[in-house]
């Protein structure tokens, strides 16, 4: 398919006479032997006009990135659902190589023409920086030594690509990400969000938090997280609200399919086979549910992740300590969710993402109250009223928190039952929806109305207990309902 959509793009410059280059990451992928859906294209001649065109001819979407730059990009999906990119730039100089030592990393400043690029033979790219070399010898270098000042996003993007090619920045690269970093917040916000979540889609995501960490950038993007280092905890936490957050982020990843090694997995109970096969019968539906996207290319899967990476956020400002030197933090999952909220809005993350993880920071705590308790079907009906289909997902990050809470002093008494909840709530959720997640209302605000009830809160609160009462099972019928209303009435008066 992305054949098909890069010989559009060539006949189109024949046409026009212009002359055009594939550079970047598409050019890196190819080298190396991935299948890239993702195109930067360089033309001397009018991006914008060739933007614009090439998505009228496929049925496309056409957006202008920087109008006085005539940045222009241009999204296509095909009928499998994969998604690819084409964004058409000017050239930035007066040749080619001019253009590429204006780029970020060497690893990105490749170029071929697109009869090369088309062809089956292996690439031999335009490399006057040594790319290829650098790619090949695990460096990640710059391809001028002002490449973060003038584009402070680099910083994040230089995580990244450590992450996804196994790369280390030279010392050079380091010293001028150092020299750079106060300017981080010059750039959109848009732009760090998007490079952070991209971070979060190549595991392990917590080896790049702890580069993050050591650079100073952590401190920067999300200071929240970075305030709970040293934030002491009583038993039965076995670390600090920081390594507790990177250990709860580290199972989290684990628990949602990712198999790569970390320190931090190696200091957590291996759990992972027993809650593979507690969630086996609706596996397939939830790895669904993870890989949705809630925003643009934001899975839910880097949602969660981060979600986990901000569950304890609220911990440093409600911290205290008893007269027995017990540490508590009541009511850090409310001020958490609230500072979560302020940061995403900061990094302009859609209301969709800010409200899931909001709510799943707000609500963590309680699958460990339910596992304390009596799972009753009310208590079943009011955790799904309260979450809806978030619910599955905090099942998952609950069970996170508690393997980064016990690390290897977990028992059996403390896991099983937690577990336990996870599964029983799973099978609410996929197999009973009728009746705890989506309950078709036996009595409505009508019939209500009818029997005198006036509008308001009271009405509101009689319809609730219905519905309660008719999950758990006390009331079948719309006459039992009907009669129970009745009863509320009386009692409520």
């Amino acid at each position: 398919m992305s054949r098909e959509l890069l010989k559009r793009l060539k006949g189109l410059l024949e046409e026009g006479g212009y002359e055009a280059r594939l550079v970047g990451g598409a050019v890196r992928d190819r080298v190396i032997g991935r299948e890239p859906n993702d195109f930067d294209v360089v033309v001397v001649g009018p991006a914008l006009r060739l933007a614009r065109a090439l998505a009228d001819q496929i049925g496309g979407f056409f957006y202008i990135l920087d109008a006085r730059r005539e940045f222009g990009r241009v999204v296509w999906q095909d009928p499998y659902g994969r998604r690819f990119y084409v964004d058409l730039t000017p050239r930035d100089g007066e040749s080619w190589e001019e253009d590429l030592r204006r780029r970020d990393f060497t690893i990105n400043a490749m170029m071929a023409d697109l009869d090369t690029f088309l062809q089956a033979d292996p690439l031999i790219p335009f490399d006057p920086l040594g790319g290829l070399e650098d790619l090949q010898a695990g460096r990640l270098r710059l391809c001028a030594p002002d490449a973060f000042r003038r584009d402070p996003v680099r910083i994040i993007r230089a995580i990244r690509l450590e992450a996804e090619f196994g790369l280390r920045m030279t010392g050079e690269a380091e010293g001028a990400l150092q020299e750079a970093l106060p300017r981080l917040f010059t750039a959109a916000s848009e732009r760090i969000r998007e490079e952070l979540m991209k971070t979060f889609g190549i595991p392990p995501v917590v080896r790049s938090l702890r580069r993050m960490e050591a650079l100073g950038i952590l401190e920067r993007i999300l200071p929240e997280v970075w305030n709970l280092r040293g934030v002491a905890q009583s038993p039965p936490h076995v670390w600090d609200a920081y390594e507790h957050t990177l250990r709860a982020v580290a199972a989290m990843e684990r628990l949602l399919g990712a198999t790569v090694e970390t320190s931090e997995l190696q200091d957590l109970p291996s759990r992972w086979a027993e809650v593979e096969e507690a969630m086996a019968p609706w596996r397939e539906k939830l790895a669904a549910r993870w890989a949705e996207e809630v925003a643009v290319d934001h899975p839910r899967r880097g949602l969660l992740l981060l979600a986990v990476l901000l569950h304890d956020i609220g911990k440093p400002a409600t911290r205290t300590a008893e007269p027995d030197g017990r540490v508590r933090f009541i009511g850090h999952e409310a001020v958490g969710a609230e500072a979560a909220a302020r940061r995403l809005e900061a990094l302009r993350f859609s209301n969709d993402e800010i409200h899931e993880v909001e709510a799943l920071i707000r609500h963590h705590m309680r699958p460990q109250g339910l596992a304390r308790g009596r799972l009753t079907p009310r208590a079943i009906y009011r955790f799904f009223r309260d979450l809806g289909a978030l619910g599955v997902d905090l099942v998952l990050l609950a069970l996170a928190d508690t393997l980064a809470v016990w690390g290897p002093t977990l028992t059996d008494a403390i896991w099983k039952p937690r577990l336990h909840v996870a599964q029983i709530l799973w099978q609410a959720f996929f197999e009973a929806p009728e009746r705890f997640v989506r309950p078709i209302p036996l009595i409505r605000g009508d019939d209500l109305l009818a029997m005198g009830v006036p509008e308001g809160p009271r009405l509101g609160r009689i319809l609730e207990a219905v519905r309660e009462a008719q999950a758990a099972g006390e009331v079948t019928t719309r006459e039992e309902a009907l009669a129970l209303a009745r009863k509320l009435m009386d009692e409520i008066g």
